[in-house]
């Protein structure tokens, strides 16, 4: 159980990004997504694909994927290293899945996204528009 009382101070922390092409996501490997629409506060990382949370607090992090109809995809949410969340899409169409999640966090806990299988290459259909990766702190607190 987690105690918490808000802090004094008025933080701010915002990320959106997406993919700018079409992607390969190697087995057990994080999407990295490098298109970078708002990254205030720098809490996010597109050369990992990784966002760090910079304080203590509750944050809805949310997500999107587009799959090619050529493979299934599942993509979990990985908290330092856990996954805590998965989805999933068929093949035979364009398939479209999403989650957001709202999330207490401690400084320098990493969130990410990440192909959940062990011997399939994801593939990801997209062009600025289908699959997105962002989140936001919702309130800062002190964790006691």
């Amino acid at each position: 159980m987690h105690f918490f009382e808000q802090q004094s101070h008025h933080a701010t922390v915002a990320f959106a990004a997406l993919l700018s092409t079409d992607i390969a996501v190697p087995p057990k490997a994080p999407v990295k997504y490098d298109h970078v629409l708002t990254n205030w506060g720098g809490a996010y990382d597109p050369s990992t694909g990784t966002f760090t949370a910079p304080y203590n607090g509750i944050y809805s992090i949310s997500f999107t994927l587009m799959g090619y109809p050529s493979n299934e995809v599942r993509l979990e949410v990985v908290k330092n290293g856990e996954r805590i969340s998965m989805v999933y899409t068929t093949p035979n169409i364009y398939p479209q899945s999403s989650e957001t999640l709202h999330l207490i966090l401690n400084k320098q806990d990493r969130i990410w996204i990440r192909n959940f299988s062990s011997n399939i290459t994801a593939n990801l259909h997209d062009y600025k528009v289908y699959n997105v990766f962002s989140g936001i702190l919702m309130r800062d607190v002190n964790m006691k």
